[in-house]
């Protein structure tokens, strides 16, 4: 019998692994496309793998991740606020002391 736990990591671990077969798809289209996936002026229209699916941005999802990004990326638009609020204190201080 499992606990929760582990069949949650079970279900990542299948989760990642199905993501790794896809970017091994992915990789095998891209060096397709290097042979023949070229437009009217030659130019290539994919660029690189990650054109076509972020695999980087879905392992993050699966893992937690984005959410801790995300978690750091609110802590510091708080802290800018924060420094807004303080500066603009500051001036009207300044300006008070001034007249």
């Amino acid at each position: 019998m499992m606990t929760m736990e582990e069949l949650h990591l079970r279900e990542q671990a299948h989760d990642l692994h199905s993501i790794d077969k896809q970017e091994l798809m992915t990789n095998y289209a891209f060096e397709n496309r290097m042979i023949q996936g070229a437009d009217k002026d030659g130019n290539y229209v994919v660029k690189k793998p990650s054109d076509i699916v972020n695999y980087t941005k879905i392992r993050k999802k699966i893992t937690g991740e984005i959410a801790e990004d995300e978690a750091k990326v609110n802590q510091f638009k708080e802290l800018s606020d924060r420094a807004k609020r303080a500066r603009e204190e500051a001036l009207q201080e300044l300006k008070k002391g001034g007249n």
